[in-house]
């Protein structure tokens, strides 16, 4: 985790404490800028949903429970120079991962040709991005055309046919929402000192989700800066990316504050709400995280007061989001609640308190998340963040429709291996291939998405009967078999 900067008040230390304790629902912050001006910031109250927690641990996980142990699942591995963090595909053949490394930090491009990938060039990233933990979340644009390395000041921007040659001219632009510079061209090798030197929403970019046209990029801002009180917050940026032969271009917009360590984002498929996680609502408090839907538009426009549709708490610690083809669905790690949430897009706005649609126990401290099998299925990256010794690290292969349909804890098929900090996902154009970034482990892992579970629902309707039965590809071929010679 990067560090956080800059300090706040005694009276907005003040109230922060009052609000862990729970005594009021909104308070603000106020935060003295470079300048010595202040700035005075509300704390986002978050609707509680009565079935989560109300009060949770700093920097721990509880030990989930023991899971079914998927052993038939083909996986391989390959090391990295490394920590992989995030990763994309660009085709069935490239996918690119983030390694972050402080200044050595590098736009990796893979050939996944085959089951197991080979890292084939290393990128670095350009001056301005490669500080503290360097590149993290990638992104690609609609147009295929550019990969987005989200990292300090806002995101790197890569040509992907010239990082997919080894080009050396690869990077052509970047996402900068802050006027951090250093005349001497060296960069600086953490956030502490680069903080002393610019002026924004912050120095930790996470996270980069992109509109559907490619016109407006929001980065996450995981800790924000002296600002945003220290809260995380959500950067804009309007895009210029030119003719094939110009740099992309971009203008920071503004941006929005939010919640303590604001990470995971996702758009909704029609383009008009993003979704932004916060890990808890102040700092160093033990209040539950939440979920914001905020408007599009209003973002575009910077128009800050009506961008705020909702927020809507998600347990502990929640990290990381995904929405539903149809947009009717979000879904949520809580990583210290070791819990996969869902809720309706729609009630998330109409009826937050309501919105709840399921909760599944994964494994302990889970990240990442993924759909596979056309929606069916969900992956969580159970990290084991805290290093609990009774805890393991793994993959859990979650039943979507069993989790809909209210089986709770049982919508849970199992486990796969991983090793040390299974921490982000990427899966093939194809949908035949899932990779996952073993952070702690330097490696990347490949998944054969046909040898998952499956879930089916055997219904005998004049009975009255309803079973699932977990199987997976071997199962099938033997039931087919068995009913053939029948």
């Amino acid at each position: 985790m990067r560090s956080r900067t800059g300090l706040l008040s005694l009276e907005a230390w003040l109230l922060v404490a009052v609000a862990s304790l729970g005594f009021v629902n909104a308070v603000t912050v106020t935060t003295v800028t470079e300048s010595g001006a202040t700035v005075t910031l509300p704390i986002i109250p978050a609707t509680q949903i009565s079935s989560l927690p109300t009060s949770c641990a700093n920097d721990a996980a509880p030990v989930a429970p023991k899971q079914k142990a998927l052993n038939h699942v083909r996986t391989t591995k390959f090391g990295v120079p490394s920590t992989p963090f995030g990763l994309v595909y660009a085709d069935n053949d490239h996918a690119f991962v983030a390694l972050p490394d402080g200044a050595n930090s590098a736009l990796g491009v893979l050939d996944t040709s085959d089951f197991t990938p080979k890292l084939i060039h290393q990128i670095p990233l350009p001056n301005g991005y490669a500080i503290d933990e360097g590149g993290l979340d990638v992104a690609l644009s609609h147009d295929g055309r550019y990969v987005f390395v989200a990292a300090g000041p806002g995101a790197a921007i890569f040509d992907i046919a010239k990082a997919i040659a080894g080009s050396s001219d690869a990077a052509i632009g970047g996402l900068n929402g802050t006027s951090y510079s250093n005349s001497t061209g060296d960069e600086a090798d953490s956030v502490e000192v680069a903080a002393s030197i610019h002026s924004g929403a912050g120095l930790s970019g996470t996270q980069v989700t992109l509109t559907s046209d490619d016109e407006y990029a929001f980065v996450s801002q995981e800790y924000g800066s002296t600002l945003t009180g220290l809260l995380g917050a959500l950067d804009v940026f309007k895009i210029d990316k030119g003719t094939a032969d110009e740099p992309v271009k971009s203008t920071h917009v503004g941006f929005l504050q939010l919640g303590d360590a604001v990470v995971g984002s996702v758009l909704s498929p029609d383009g008009n709400t993003i979704y932004a996680t916060s890990e808890s609502q102040v700092l160093t408090s033990n209040l539950p995280g939440f979920i914001s839907a905020l408007d599009v538009a209003a973002l575009k426009a910077n128009n800050t007061k009506d961008a705020l549709k909702s927020s809507v708490a998600a347990a502990c610690g929640p990290v990381r989001a995904i929405v539903s083809s149809d947009g009717k669905t979000l879904w949520v790690t809580a990583r210290e609640s070791d819990l996969l949430l869902a809720y309706d897009t729609e009630k998330l706005i109409s009826n937050p308190s309501e919105s709840l649609l399921a909760k599944v126990t994964v494994g302990t401290a889970p990240v990442g998340l993924t759909f596979a099998r056309n929606e069916n299925l969900i992956l969580t990256a159970n990290s084991n963040r805290f290093n609990n010794t009774d805890a393991t690290t793994g993959i859990s292969v979650v039943d979507v429709k069993k989790a809909l349909a209210g089986k709770g804890d049982k919508a849970n098929l199992g486990q796969l291996a991983t090793g040390l900090f299974p921490r982000e996902f990427a899966v093939s154009p194809d949908g035949k291939t899932v990779l996952v970034a073993d952070y702690d482990s330097k490696q990347i892992q490949t998944i054969d998405v046909s040898t998952l579970p499956l879930a089916i629902d055997i219904v005998g309707e004049s009975k009255g009967w309803r079973h699932g039965v977990d199987i997976g590809l071997f199962g099938i071929l033997l039931f087919v078999g068995v009913f053939l010679v029948l």
